[in-house]
């Protein structure tokens, strides 16, 4: 398999999983848990710092200590226990600092 196939995959992946719980996280939010907006706008904006900040800390990782493929598999891997875990979580708070962590 070619690396550009290879990478194909992977960005399909990835971003087919974001879709997935991004598109169902406001009815399991509103619908089943029923917790309030605040904590869900919360959430939300996590996503916009951490796109600013994350970027840079996970390069001067991979620059300095690990291999960026591993590091990038290591986070992958680390989301998809957080999202497995998440529906077991109690309260939005809690939520909110799995949800951080992704």
């Amino acid at each position: 398999m070619s690396i550009k196939l290879r990478l194909t995959v992977l960005s399909f992946l990835q971003f087919f999983i974001w879709g997935s719980w991004l598109i169902t996280i406001g009815a399991y939010w509103f619908q089943t848990k029923q917790w309030g907006g605040t904590e869900f706008g919360a959430i939300f904006s996590t996503m916009g710092f951490s796109a600013i900040f994350m970027p840079t800390v996970m390069g001067l990782i991979a620059d300095r200590f690990i291999n960026a493929e591993r590091l990038l598999g290591f986070c992958h891997l680390m989301g998809a226990i957080v999202l497995f875990l998440i529906p077991m979580v109690n309260s939005p708070g809690a939520f909110f600092s799995s949800c951080s962590l992704i």
